[in-house]
């Protein structure tokens, strides 16, 4: 079973030493999941655990509260596919002041050094860290040979043959805006979901012969 740890929650030993996989992950789309796949495999190898760091709400969201961004997989349904996929655990953390006021040097050594003791360290080539967004990959390179632990670096992922539409949950939100559903389902690797609570509705689906569910969303 998969152990979902929130905010500063401690860590259990059992996840301390494990390969982690660091990043947003909204949509947990085809290129996350090479990515959780390379996580996965580096697990294997030592014999370790893994599972992912990612953050709540979305960065963008916390910066921009008046424009939100639209959310593929909110914290439980890409909790449910991080499962799915194999992780032992997933850390949310929350994106607000404090957290986006740690210099990258910072960040490393308060959440994955100290709380989470990471082995090893899997991320995106485009993924960036710490204040101001100036810790690169190669900032998480330098700083895992300094502190100890590895790091894996997962290039930009496309569709076979396309080398120039590199799978984003950016253009699967833009698919979706424009009801192009099987365009987003390619990227994603699955058919979009939503999750939600269902309510009473007003019934009017049964009086013309449709039932319905009435899903409250964000």
């Amino acid at each position: 079973m998969m152990r979902l740890i929130a905010g500063l929650d401690p860590v259990p030993d059992t996840i301390r030493g494990a390969v982690v996989a660091i990043g947003n992950f909204d949509g947990v789309h085809r290129g996350h999941q090479k990515l959780l796949a390379a996580a996965q495999a580096q697990a294997k190898r030592q014999a370790r655990p893994w599972g992912l760091v990612t953050f709540e709400p979305h960065p963008r969201t916390w910066f921009k509260p008046d424009e939100p961004v639209f959310r593929l997989t909110p914290e439980p349904l890409k909790a449910r596919l991080a499962a799915a996929l194999g992780a032992s655990f997933m850390v949310v953390l929350r994106f607000d002041q404090a957290l986006s006021d740690l210099t990258p040097e910072a960040f490393v050594t308060r959440h994955l050094v100290e709380r989470l003791g990471a082995a090893h360290v899997v991320m995106g080539y485009d993924f960036h860290f710490g204040k101001g967004r100036k810790g690169s990959p190669a900032t998480m390179a330098e700083l895992g040979r300094g502190m100890g632990f590895g790091v894996t670096i997962v290039e930009q992922v496309t569709d076979e043959g396309d080398q120039h539409s590199p799978f984003s949950s950016s253009s699967i939100r833009q698919a979706l805006r424009h009801g192009h559903v099987e365009a987003a389902a390619r990227e994603l690797g699955y058919r979009w979901t939503v999750l939600g609570q269902v309510v009473r509705g007003d019934q009017r689906g049964r009086t013309i012969g449709f039932p319905t569910l009435n899903i409250v969303l964000e």
